[in-house]
Order: structure tokens, then C-alpha cells, then sequence
């Protein structure tokens, strides 16, 4: 399949907004990520995706060139529409407006985390770093990293070509997310300026 017509398919299935499955592994028959199509530019697509279970994981978006196969309205999306009913879930769009085809997309939503200051992971073949954006460009990306218990670490700059996926909102953000709650309430009980901690009354 052309990348042309990979484009053309999925943004056709981002207009109809329905449940499709993105195969990126030709090795692996079990190698996809179902979800809903939510934009399509000529290099990347970004997708909310969905756990087997029929529960949102968040937005990602990935290149269209490694996408290989896309499957819509089979028996497994069907599935997950049901389990979406019965958990409650609904397609939540990462865009309040769909953005202009012409929109560099891996771009607008690396500068949209930044506004909102959210949690994102970019995985670089084997390698998954997890920080929040602090620039971006239509060339680089600087991120703060955190470290394995959610503090604050080292910035890191990477290409924007060498990003095979980035990731929002799944489960490894919440987690650094609620990481970095609990590293922020352990700081507001220590003492202050070499203080004791006030007893209890």
C-alpha cells in the first residue's frame, strides 16, 4: 500500500470518525493499536487509541510510513465498540478544532503539550523517554525529562525525524503524572528553612 493512499485512508477515516485498527509490525499479526483517527497530515497520523478492554489510553501519533494495513469495521472493532458502551467511554479529541491538512502535525501537538504542560513519552526505536516539552520547532524537540520516581531530571534534545511515536495521556504519563504528585506533596511536609516540623495537635 502507496503512503498516498495510507493517507488518503485514514483521513477518510478520521472524517468518519470510526473505530479502526493501525498495523505498524508486518512481523507481527498482533502488532496494532485500535483506536479513532483524529488527524492525518503527509507524514504523521494521530490517533486516540484504545486499551483491548474498551478504554481510552490516550492520543499518539505515529508515521504514516510505518503504518502498513488499516482495519475498520471488523469483528475486533465492533467488539470494542461495545466495550466502550459498557465502560462508558467515548472518543475524546485532542483538538477542540480538527487542524488544516496543510498543519505540520507532530509540530501543533508538541506546541500544544507545551501550552497545557502536559506529560508526553516519545519512543525512539527500543528507547521510550518520558519529560514535558520546553520547545519545539519544526526541527527539534527539548524535553524535561523525569527520572524513575517522577522528579524533575535532565533536558534532552531529540530530532523531530527521529520520533517514531509520540504518546499522551496513556498510561506510562498518568503514571509519571501521579509520580509527580506524590513527589510534590512529600515536599510541602518537610521542614522550611531548617525548621522542625510542627507536631500535630
Amino acid at each position: 500500500m502507496t503512503n498516498g493512499y495510507m493517507v488518503y485512508l485514514l483521513r477518510i477515516l478520521a472524517a468518519q470518525g470510526a473505530l479502526a485498527s493501525l498495523y505498524t509490525d508486518p512481523r507481527d499479526p498482533e502488532g496494532f493499536s485500535a483506536g479513532f483517527v483524529e488527524a492525518v497530515d503527509g507524514q504523521h497520523v494521530l490517533s486516540c487509541d484504545l486499551t483491548p478492554w474498551g478504554q481510552i489510553d490516550g492520543w499518539r501519533v505515529r508515521r504514516n510510513s510505518d503504518v502498513f494495513q488499516v482495519l475498520s469495521g471488523e469483528e475486533y472493532e465492533q467488539r470494542l465498540g461495545m466495550l466502550m458502551a459498557y465502560h462508558h467511554q467515548y472518543h475524546r479529541c485532542f483538538f477542540t478544532e480538527a487542524p488544516a491538512e496543510d498543519t505540520d502535525l507532530l509540530l501543533s501537538v508538541l506546541l500544544a503539550c507545551r501550552e497545557r504542560r502536559e506529560i508526553v513519552s516519545v519512543i525512539i526505536g527500543d528507547e521510550m523517554i518520558t519529560g514535558r516539552v520546553l520547545e519545539a520547532n519544526g526541527l527539534r524537540l527539548k524535553l524535561r525529562l523525569f527520572d524513575f520516581f517522577g522528579r524533575e531530571a535532565e533536558e534532552e534534545t531529540i530530532t523531530l525525524r527521529e520520533i517514531e511515536i509520540l504518546e499522551i495521556g496513556t498510561h506510562e504519563e498518568k503514571m509519571y503524572a501521579a509520580l509527580e504528585e506524590m513527589e510534590r506533596q512529600r515536599m510541602t511536609l518537610l521542614p522550611q528553612d531548617g525548621q522542625p516540623p510542627q507536631e500535630e495537635s
